[in-house]
């Protein structure tokens, strides 16, 4: 991402003083004014229903998630808890 917003960068160094007004016109038009949220989209409403409650359980669960616990080791140790060493 680095490399990408240095040509960004640089195509904007590049652009003449007399375009610049212009091309910064032309940017904002991207810059999102508020979040977009899976409700402003047209979406069916089982999907956006089921997008919206997994962002509320990451919401929630926020401090576990970012954790930093190690999810597959975690998982492996719970195999071998049930079903004993794969050796």
């Amino acid at each position: 991402m680095l490399a990408l917003r240095q040509e960004a960068l640089q195509i904007v160094n590049d652009i003449p003083d007399n375009l610049l007004a212009a091309f910064v016109q032309y940017l904002k038009n991207f810059k999102p004014d508020k979040k977009i949220s899976i409700d402003d989209l047209n979406v069916d409403p089982k999907k956006a229903a089921a997008m919206k409650a997994i962002a509320e359980w990451q919401e929630r669960n926020r401090t576990i998630l970012e954790s930093g616990i190690d999810w597959d080791k975690e998982f492996e140790l719970a195999m071998e808890e049930k079903y004993g060493p794969f050796n």
